[in-house]
């Protein structure tokens, strides 16, 4: 999993500008682009790449593959949503 650059807390034991500002995306950027390779470029939140990646473990991805995870605009998809992505 290629994440975008890291939004969220915890806001420990990190020293760059996201973090001394605590800055973390807004609620109407939630929604969730999964794509193979790493072209993308965008912001990913903390609790974002880790709910991806524990989707991808529990169902079993294939061995290999590499993708980006970016958060959009829109709302959060559901569990379901996700692992259709």
């Amino acid at each position: 999993a290629r994440p975008g650059q890291l939004f969220g807390g915890p806001y420990d034991n990190n020293y760059y500008l996201g973090t001394l500002f605590q800055l973390d995306k807004d609620a109407e950027t939630q929604d969730v682009e999964l794509a193979r390779g790493d072209e993308q470029i965008g912001d990913t939140l903390r609790s974002t790449l880790a709910e991806v990646i524990s989707q991808t473990v529990e169902r079993g991805a294939p061995r290999g593959t590499d993708f980006t995870v970016i958060n959009r605009k829109g709302t959060p998809p559901s569990v379901e949503q996700l692992g259709e992505r």
